[in-house]
């Protein structure tokens, strides 16, 4: 079913997108305000600890090369349920175990192999229900879903932490599953478009290699793969940064967090304002503008709260910018192949980012000045794709004319 105007948009598709890619959300971040904590109480290091945030990353990346074209083949609503259900088996280990530093790597693993599902049906859901302008609108309105949480759950994450313990943070995403399940169970509906088909693993692995080589998808969704690469990271560091070298409790940065959320919101919002004056790869040049301009003002700024948290909000406002737009540029141009492409873009996304996340918190990030230097090279590397998929752009249509 096609929904075409933004009052129907409004309602359930929209709403049960948001529902669906929150639960993956709130996996990757919600711990990130007890990483120091876990690391003292079981006596890891700052660099092992990282490896909690990894391990999930890895696993939710990788498993949306199956969710995706699985859903594309066999719906929606089957593959959401089964993917929560491993997400759940996940948490129940690690709020078993909590006091094994081996068996949370374990249950972080298994959590995102189940969280990958949400990740690719969220954005699924939108594309079986929308087209053309409207999707922009959708997707901008998921993006402040997708982009607030893994700031937001840390405020909760943090508070939990302070009150109870780390080890309670892990009951209460269990407690947060069983409910998001329980309601997707009853209220979920098939968004599927077009009849179902069998599941054929060597058509899937011949659709990711032409994927993978067109250049359409590689440009549009790297906008999105280096801003999380760049949100992960800080969210790494910031932790250590404002809590052990500046004093703050667990709960005192959980509630830091919240204006970072602000940003987010603010960078949603105006895309969705700013899209019918302004071309997307104009938009494209004022987010990495704010990713420059935050980049610099960590490193002309002393160390302090203040600038840490303000430049990181100015770099989340660029994020708000750029996720829709990236999302709305990878996707429209592949109606049947939603499921697949999201699961590519989304594996891609959070293997770079656990796997060269851990690499730049053990090696180069560690530091306010650090972190201004990763923004401005990653502003950089932005404009470097946009500049050239555009130019692409052009002689495409010089060569067609």
């Amino acid at each position: 079913m096609k929904v075409e105007t933004i009052n129907a948009f409004k309602k359930t598709p929209l709403l049960l997108a948001m529902m669906i890619i929150a639960t993956g959300q709130v996996g990757v971040s919600i711990y990130l305000p007890s990483l120091p904590l876990i690391s003292h109480d079981l006596a890891v290091s700052q660099a092992q600890v990282q490896s909690i945030v990894t391990f999930f990353l890895i696993s939710f990346g990788l498993s949306q090369l199956f969710y995706g074209p699985l859903s594309d083949a066999i719906g929606r609503r089957p593959v959401f349920l089964a993917g929560q259900g491993v997400y759940l088996l996940g948490t129940l280990i690690c709020v078993l175990w909590a006091s094994s530093f081996e068996a949370l790597l374990f249950g972080r693993f298994l959590q995102g192999l189940g969280a990958g599902s949400a990740s690719v049906l969220g954005r699924s859901v939108l594309r079986d229900s929308y087209n053309g302008p409207d999707l922009t609108k959708a997707l901008s309105y998921l993006s402040i879903t997708a982009s607030i949480l893994p700031i937001i759950s840390p405020v909760f994450g943090g508070w939990v932490a302070y009150h109870f313990g780390w080890q309670s943070v892990f009951s209460a995403v269990l407690v947060y599953l069983i409910a998001i399940v329980t309601l997707g169970w009853k209220v979920l509906p098939e968004t599927l478009p077009y009849p179902k088909s069998r599941f054929n693993p060597v058509k899937v692995l011949k659709g990711y290699g032409e994927l993978i080589t067109c250049k359409q998808v590689i440009s549009s969704a790297s906008y999105n793969w280096i801003s999380y690469l760049g949100a992960v990271v800080s969210l790494s560091v910031l932790p250590f940064l404002l809590q052990k070298q500046l004093g703050m409790t667990v709960s005192d940065y959980g509630e830091a967090m919240i204006i970072p959320s602000a940003g987010l919101l603010i960078g949603s919002v105006t895309v969705n304002r700013l899209h019918k004056y302004f071309s997307q790869a104009r938009l494209l040049c004022m987010a990495f503008s704010l990713m420059v301009i935050s980049g610099v003002w960590l490193l002309a700024m002393p160390l302090s709260a203040f600038h840490l948290i303000g430049a990181f909000t100015l770099l989340t406002v660029a994020q708000g910018m750029s996720f829709p737009i990236s999302m709305s540029l990878l996707l429209e141009p592949h109606p049947n192949r939603v499921g697949a492409v999201s699961a590519l873009s989304g594996s891609i996304q959070m293997c770079i980012a656990g796997f060269f996340g851990e690499f730049l918190v053990r090696n180069f990030v560690s530091t306010q000045n650090d972190l201004g230097i990763f923004y401005c090279c990653t502003a950089l590397v932005m404009m470097t794709v946009l500049i050239v998929s555009r130019r692409a752009e052009r002689e495409a249509k010089v060569s067609v004319n």
